[in-house]
């Protein structure tokens, strides 16, 4: 089979359809979006193929539990990032928040401390909130263009006794940041000698851009996969995250035993069949489609920051090393609330972004999120809408 060359210039025309970056009650016809985290890219050829496939069974009952899932995401953590997975201590998962909240429940008690690196996805900040236990912040700080983690003030929170959990956002939401092997190791050597499980976040771990290289914590050591457990999901690299379908391992049998009774507490284990079809289609067979998109990515990535950087001089861009967001510091702009600024994008500029608070009250003030997962002359148009709209000021 010839290999498929993908036009991510193309793209895919969303809106219209029941895609939620595109739902009319947020974003009209004459804005932008560049917010929610999916793409504006068709999934893999593979992917379709698969899902006709079982439409064409005709029936739709309850699957029973095919390893081929397992082993379809031990073979990508192989192939694509040299790391063995067991396939017997991988699950399925609805998302990523619903194993992580499992893990929460499982690994801590009510009223015990979760410590999140902040700013970090919004879901991360309600999970530890809704679920009766203490939220503790390890601000990141942004150095040179570059958020760095402040070890000094980790170290203190995690020695806290009533601090349970560390959930590692890796690469991370939203600044972008790849952390390197010497990061990971200093921060879950402090768990380890602290008594602290950690949760690793590695949804966004294909997409990461030339010059860094993304490191699976359970890869690092043994002593950090036996007190560890990683949450995953095709959604962001292949544009599946409709199906519902994500998955969480561990290399730790009882940690796995406990994993899989909350599970069962919380009804979490019935399958999704087309979501099945797509995991596994991506996970087998999405080698090529995710090295095209990824390299698609960092070029509108580099165009991206240079345009922010060179043309809009109130905002500057904080450069990813993965994921497809770029972190946007608008405090240049001179807005006095948070409001006003979204405002400013929504109403003035005409663009529809993620909200620099959701990520942390305090860390996200004056800050905006930009998803350029999309064909790059609409990335460059929203850019354009911007920077017109800066220039008004």
């Amino acid at each position: 089979m010839s290999k498929i060359i993908y036009d991510f210039d193309k793209g895919v025309e969303r809106r219209g359809t029941d895609a939620k970056k595109y739902d009319p009650s947020l974003c009209p016809g004459d804005v932008l979006p560049f917010w929610i985290a999916d793409t504006d890219f068709p999934s893999p050829v593979e992917v379709t193929e698969a899902l006709r496939e079982r439409v064409e069974m005709n029936h739709y009952g309850y699957p029973y539990i095919d390893p081929a899932f397992e082993e379809s995401i031990a073979r990508w953590y192989k192939v694509r990032h040299n790391t063995v997975l067991n396939p017997e201590y991988i699950d399925f998962s609805p998302c990523v928040i619903p194993a992580m909240i499992w893990f929460a429940e499982e690994f801590s008690s009510v009223g015990d401390k979760i410590l999140l690196q902040t700013p970090v996805y919004p879901p991360f900040h309600d999970l530890v909130k809704n679920n009766g236990r203490q939220l503790v912040y390890n601000e990141m700080d942004l150095v040179n263009g570059r958020y760095e983690v402040n070890f000094e003030d980790l170290e203190k929170k995690l020695s806290d006794p009533k601090v349970k959990i560390l959930f590692i956002c890796n690469p991370q939401n939203p600044t972008g940041r790849c952390f390197t092997r010497e990061e990971l190791v200093r921060m879950g050597e402090m768990c380890i000698r602290n008594h602290v499980m950690i949760g690793v976040d590695e949804i966004h771990g294909d997409i990461i851009f030339d010059g860094h290289t993304f490191i699976p914590f359970c890869g690092i050591s043994e002593e950090f996969a036996d007190h560890s457990v990683t949450f995953i999901n095709p959604a962001k690299t292949f544009n599946v995250a409709g199906f519902r379908t994500a998955a969480w391992f561990t290399h730790n049998k009882e940690i796995y035993r406990r994993m899989m009774n909350q599970q069962t507490y919380k009804k979490g284990m019935g399958r999704n069949i087309f979501g099945n079809a797509a995991l596994m289609a991506c996970y087998n067979h999405g080698d090529d489609y995710a090295d095209q998109c990824v390299a698609y990515l960092n070029e509108t990535k580099n165009q991206a920051v240079a345009y922010i950087n060179e043309n809009i001089p109130k905002i500057k861009a904080i450069e990813p090393e993965a994921t497809f967001m770029i972190w946007m510091d608008c405090r240049g702009l001179g807005f006095q609330s948070q409001k006003e600024l979204k405002d400013f994008m929504f109403r003035d500029a005409k663009v529809l972004l993620n909200d620099g608070t959701t990520f942390g009250e305090k860390e996200g003030k004056g800050f905006m999120r930009f998803n350029f997962a999309a064909p790059r002359a609409v990335v460059m148009e929203g850019l354009k809408r911007i920077k017109e709209a800066a220039d008004r000021l």
